[in-house]
């Protein structure tokens, strides 16, 4: 009988993509199971980006008695010891390849620590991986990353740049094409990087490809640096005119200061951020733009903070992820005096509520348009969830997943649209 094994993935779709390569390299040889008790062995992926993030995750497995545990993802490169203390099991992102052996021996009763900075492309795993069944896909095209930011502690496990076979990837998609995927998300820790490591920026010409592939599908590109942007927009822009690519782009700010932005050691100023929102706003119709912003800096003043808020009413990004500045040992930013928790909790509150009343304002001009959505999957109290070309989420009360509607947008809440089919 096949030993069974849970698998629970933290974090990004880095990390997402991780897991299904897991799952796919262990599927013939064990079975996977949706409930924990079930399992002979666990198997966390884990995200250590935040120190709240890992103490999660540290109480999750301790919960788990008497099971056997692998500890996968970043948290075994960013905190060895601790993870060595929690786990029978350790292996970092690029030595994701060995789990099948590594889930062996911790089965035979071993202690297993195998983490490493080994180049390895995932590339050369696409058919291993194991989706969920659906419409979506998520395919990594790079790991790792070249900046040097203040406050990030993810460059510690995945490394530098490493831009996977450009001939892989388009296999993988025209794999998942042919299977019947409409919606394949790119994902890495900075897209736009994509072929530095080999000499030069090659987005444009991936996506330029990507959109050659045959078959009815719809590409979201992944997060995007602004200062790298700004190399190549105009390329950039001109291979997002494809019909196959999502007008969707998500370009993290942090700050609308430029002092703390030189703080952060993030490479680029608001000027380039509204350069490339301005210039994709010029180009589409319809973008669009979510961004990330850091509250709570520790050299993030009142003033910057003003600077920022006005910045988002400004922009009028449709989606922001909002964080409060977490100090994260091994990084530049952890030796700074950091500010008191209800500081960061009183300029979270008024970023998310001007957020919100910056995306009721937005989404109120779409009532009566008129837009093409493709059916993505099923949600909650029986209505569907659909894509318009920019990615903007539009909720319908019926359709089938995976086609593609006429509908008319009839209202709206903060975070979607509300479309009714036309046709």
């Amino acid at each position: 009988m096949l030993k069974k094994f849970y698998l629970e993935t933290y974090g990004c779709k880095l990390n997402q993509s991780d897991s299904d390569l897991i799952k796919g390299i262990l599927s013939n040889d064990f079975k996977e199971v949706s409930s924990p008790k079930e399992a002979d062995f666990i198997i966390i992926n884990s995200c250590g980006v935040l120190e709240k993030t890992e103490r999660k995750i540290i109480k999750r497995i301790k919960s788990f008695r008497n099971k056997k545990i692998i500890l996968a993802g970043c948290l075994p490169l960013i905190s060895p010891e601790a993870s060595i203390k929690i786990a029978d099991g350790v292996l970092g992102p690029k030595n994701i390849p060995s789990i099948k052996e590594i889930a062996n021996k911790v089965l035979l009763g071993e202690k297993v620590w195998q983490v490493s900075n080994k180049v390895i492309d995932k590339g050369d795993y696409c058919y291993f991986k194991k989706r969920k069944k659906g419409i979506s896909a998520i395919v990594s095209i790079a790991e790792g990353c070249l900046g040097n930011c203040s406050f990030c502690i993810t460059k510690k496990a995945r490394g530098k740049l490493k831009s996977f076979s450009e001939e892989k990837i388009l296999e993988e998609i025209q794999h998942l094409a042919t299977s019947g995927f409409k919606e394949i998300q790119l994902t890495s820790q900075d897209a736009v990087l994509y072929g530095l490591d080999k000499g030069k920026l090659l987005l444009p010409d991936l996506l330029n490809k990507i959109s050659k592939v045959k078959g009815d599908f719809k590409v979201r590109v992944g997060m995007m640096n602004p200062g790298y942007v700004n190399k190549i927009l105009d390329n950039l822009v001109l291979s997002f005119k494809s019909e196959k690519i999502y007008k969707f782009i998500h370009l993290p700010l942090q700050s609308g200061d430029d002092w703390v932005l030189k703080r952060m050691n993030r490479g680029y100023c608001v000027d380039d951020f509204l350069r490339i929102a301005s210039c994709f706003r010029k180009n589409f119709k319809d973008v669009l733009l979510a961004t990330d912003i850091i509250v709570g800096y520790p050299e993030e003043t009142e003033e910057s903070f003003r600077k920022t808020l006005d910045l988002i009413e400004e922009v009028k990004p449709s989606i922001v992820h909002i964080f409060r500045f977490s100090k994260r040992k091994g990084t530049k930013a952890a030796s700074l005096k950091d500010y008191p928790d209800r500081i960061k909790k009183k300029r979270s509150r008024e970023l998310n509520n001007l957020c919100k009343k910056v995306n009721l304002e937005k989404n109120k001009e779409f009532l009566g348009k008129i837009f093409k959505v493709l059916v993505i999957e099923k949600r909650k109290n029986n209505t569907l969830i659909g894509r318009a070309s920019s990615f903007r989420a539009v909720v319908l009360k019926r359709g089938e997943i995976g086609k593609y509607y006429k509908v008319k947008i009839v209202d709206f809440k903060e975070n979607y649209l509300i479309g009714t089919i036309t046709d």
